[in-house]
């Protein structure tokens, strides 16, 4: 196996994830009713009879909802890091994209070549928010309507992020690793809304240990 050291700059993360938490309140949400509810009384009225019903309290519904919003995923000492799983989809995804020659592996066994570490930040907590307006969509894709919907999220800018990965090179080109991450960083992306330009990087360091 050949580890490497990686060092990136990256102009605009957004993290985005989805917690457990999120999938909770999503359910809390439809199974009471209160999304079907237009006044804001009886709203809370139908979410306070769901919680009273599974021993929950409003308070209890107010920690899981900040726990569902967290913006970013944090490593022991509070930095913000880019999940493993992150980097093995970005992985992915160059090879997916970029042409023949230059993919280290096939798309389909790169979560089996490669072992990665998360990338650690050098920020502590969101530098601003990006707000932009999409088109409000049902699930088949149909437009709904005419007015835009806004949508913000937490961003990080202009940050240093460090990890680590490792491949056996029977099975990865290693000769083009390193230029197909560069090349990842300039046209795929890593993170949340990478197609609207988000999470692009380059590479300062590359180095084997």
């Amino acid at each position: 196996m050949l580890t490497y050291n990686i060092t990136v700059q990256i102009g605009r993360y957004i993290g985005n994830p989805y917690w457990p938490e999120m999938f909770r309140l999503i359910e809390i949400t439809k199974e009471s009713g209160m999304n079907r509810v237009r006044a804001s009384q009886n709203r809370r009225k139908a979410l306070e009879e769901y919680l009273r019903s599974k021993n929950m309290t409003l308070d209890d519904f107010a920690q899981l909802e900040a726990a569902a919003k967290r913006p970013f995923h944090l490593n022991s000492e509070g930095f913000i890091i880019i999940p493993a799983e992150r980097v093995l989809s970005f992985l992915v995804a160059v090879c997916d994209e970029a042409r023949a020659a230059m993919r280290p592996c096939n798309k389909d066994q790169v979560r089996s070549r490669f072992e990665v570490s998360e990338w650690v930040t050098t920020k502590t907590k969101p530098d601003g928010v990006w707000s932009r307006f999409v088109t409000v969509t049902s699930g088949a894709g149909g437009k709904l309507s005419n007015q835009r919907g806004l949508r913000e999220d937490p961003i990080i800018e202009n940050v240093v992020a460090t990890g680590s990965l490792s491949c056996d090179p029977e099975f990865v080109n290693v000769k083009v690793l390193r230029n197909a991450i560069e090349w990842g960083g300039q046209f795929v992306g890593i993170g949340a809304s990478r197609k609207m330009g988000m999470g692009r990087f380059v590479v300062s360091k590359f180095v084997e240990i």
